[in-house]
């Protein structure tokens, strides 16, 4: 269970719902640095994930990744900037704006790539380190009912990370020791164009593992007690 001491309870009706929200969230990240079981929330610190596949397409290029035992280290360190939030008796909107000093990702992966004729492909492993990362969270969700009560569904997360630097490290990209390094002084001298082509394409991966993270919690916890209505 959570404690209430990382806990402020935020009525939707307060004007200053924003303000407590992001005081909410605040205290409760350290909270869940190693997961809350009693509502099957997982450990973010660190963050694990047992598979995940990424695709990439444009005229000439078709590329594929799968990841395998990825762990990702600093989320618990987010910083809350800000939180613009509405909310009524049916419905929920929130704006957050988060705040990463470091986030390290690492694990193994299998990748294919295709550019024009020429194919790739390779496995191995990777470690992606960003700092400065900055986003801000689109969050909206409706009430649904079950066993006569309603809980908040959250149904839309969308964000667009902004990183100020990456730093890319794999192994096995190509056989040779000397033509992986040479991709990897390539990736890691033009990251920030690779990122911005790349990142819209794998919002169809990373949206529904969100959404499945933020419903864990709120499935269990009925949304007058989520977010109560003060009493006139």
């Amino acid at each position: 269970m959570l404690r209430a001491s990382f806990m402020r309870i935020c009525n939707r009706n307060d004007p200053e719902l924003g303000q407590c929200i992001k005081d909410s969230i605040q205290r409760l990240l350290p909270e869940l640095a190693n997961g809350i079981p009693a509502i099957g929330f997982p450990a973010i610190e660190p963050f694990s994930q047992d598979s995940n596949y990424f695709e990439y397409k444009n005229q000439q290029m078709h590329g594929s990744l799968h990841l395998k035992n990825a762990k990702t280290y600093g989320l618990s360190r987010a910083q809350i900037r800000d939180v613009r939030a509405t909310a009524d008796d049916g419905s929920l909107r929130m704006e957050v704006d988060v705040y990463f000093p470091k986030v390290i990702t690492e694990g193994k992966y299998k990748g294919e790539g295709r550019f024009n004729a020429i194919k790739v492909v390779s496995k191995g492993y990777f470690n992606v380190t960003t700092s400065d990362v900055s986003a801000t969270w689109r969050i909206s969700g409706r009430t649904t009912q079950r066993q006569g009560e309603e809980y908040l569904l959250i149904d839309k997360f969308d964000m667009t990370p902004e990183v100020g630097d990456m730093k890319v490290y794999a192994t096995g990209l190509f056989p040779d020791p000397g033509l992986n390094q040479v991709a990897l002084d390539f990736v890691n001298q033009y990251w920030p164009s690779l990122y911005k082509q790349m990142l819209p394409e794998t919002r169809q991966s990373w949206e529904p593992m969100m959404l499945d993270i933020v419903n864990k919690m709120f499935n269990r916890v009925p949304y007058r007690r989520l977010l109560p209505k003060a009493e006139a």
